[in-house]
């Protein structure tokens, strides 16, 4: 038979070890649920950045896709700007062609049409043109005399052209024949045609001579008298009549 005062030391033994149970229990459940709780709230914030990063990686795509598309855009805009230009360019020099043709042509009807029916209606022998144009050195040109015979044409026209400079040596007028600045002073320009004729001659000017008219004189057995016309000295410039 088992004393009375043996029996409370155990229970109050039992009664403690209960009480250290349940507390660890408590305090295990307690970490449990922290445990949780933080297990949660990272898987909260890992999928809310995960959110973020797709929608951030979506706005990149996006950005991405309309910057390219903009360069495009630039690509195709300089494109059509340099084929404008160059299109332009392309009209600019074809409408200058067309220009310079339809002036060439002109020009050409308005000669055949001195030759075969003048707007004044005089025939026989003229001078349609006159030039001087630049030689090879310096001080070096040419002449070019253009004769037409209008209307007319059932004899051939023959006979001499005879050109002057006018101009001045210092503070003296001068005057020198075509035939004299070519080292032959009794020379003169032949020609003998039907309907025209473009008689040419280089020479050079003496050094200190400023010319500032041209004279040309045009005898023939057509002409009854001879045939005179002067012209300003004009170097790369068509006098036409």
């Amino acid at each position: 038979m088992d004393l009375p005062g043996s029996v409370q030391p155990d229970r109050r033994a039992w009664v403690r070890w209960l009480g250290l149970a349940a507390a660890t229990a408590v305090a295990v459940l307690a970490a449990g649920y922290a445990y949780h709780r933080g297990r949660v709230s990272a898987g909260l914030d890992v999928a809310e950045i995960a959110i973020e990063r797709r929608e951030l990686t979506g706005k990149a795509s996006r950005l991405e896709e309309e910057n390219a598309g903009l360069r495009a855009k630039v690509a195709e805009l300089e494109m059509a700007r340099r084929l404008d230009r160059e299109a332009y360019g392309q009209v600019e020099r074809t409408l200058g062609e067309l220009q310079s043709q339809m002036s060439r042509q002109g020009d050409d009807l308005a000669f055949y049409r001195s030759i075969v029916s003048p707007e004044d209606g005089i025939q026989g022998l003229r001078i349609q043109r006159f030039e001087i144009q630049p030689g090879g050195g310096a001080r070096e040109f040419v002449v070019r005399l253009t004769l037409i015979q209008a209307m007319r044409h059932e004899s051939v026209a023959a006979g001499l052209a005879q050109v002057v400079l006018h101009g001045m040596q210092g503070d003296k007028p001068t005057r020198h024949t075509l035939g004299e600045l070519i080292g032959r002073p009794r020379a003169q320009l032949p020609f003998s045609f039907r309907y025209f004729q473009t008689v040419e001659q280089g020479f050079t000017l003496p050094e200190g001579f400023e010319a500032f008219e041209a004279e040309v004189q045009v005898r023939s057995s057509k002409l009854r008298f001879p045939l005179q016309q002067s012209f300003a000295w004009k170097v790369g410039a068509q006098s036409a009549l």
